[in-house]
């Protein structure tokens, strides 16, 4: 019943596809890169969260990736060797000093 259920939506969603409608009609031409916005305020909210805590959570997930790709390695290796971190202090310094450079 379950496969029955999953062939369904599927194939619901396979028929419905994005269709013609509701766009603007332009299109980006196919060599040009649009290129990603880089708002880094989530990763400074979220080092200074684990700063104030010393505890490495859930909110520390894609923070080296976020650096990276914003064009800043050497702050996304900070980043990985913050991941690494086992000491509270060790960990408040670090986010600390990540964050300050944003």
């Amino acid at each position: 019943m379950k496969i029955l259920t999953v062939f369904c939506m599927l194939l619901s969603l396979t028929l419905a596809g994005c269709g013609e409608g509701g766009g603007t009609g332009e299109t980006a031409p196919a060599n040009q890169e649009t290129p990603a916005a880089q708002d880094l305020t989530a990763v400074k909210t979220s080092l200074n969260s684990i700063a104030e805590s010393g505890v490495i959570d859930s909110s520390f997930f894609g923070i080296p990736e976020s650096l990276e790709q914003a064009g800043k390695p050497k702050l996304a290796e900070e980043a990985k060797k913050l991941g690494a971190m086992k000491g509270k202090k060790q960990i408040q310094a670090a986010a600390k000093k990540i964050a300050d450079q944003l």
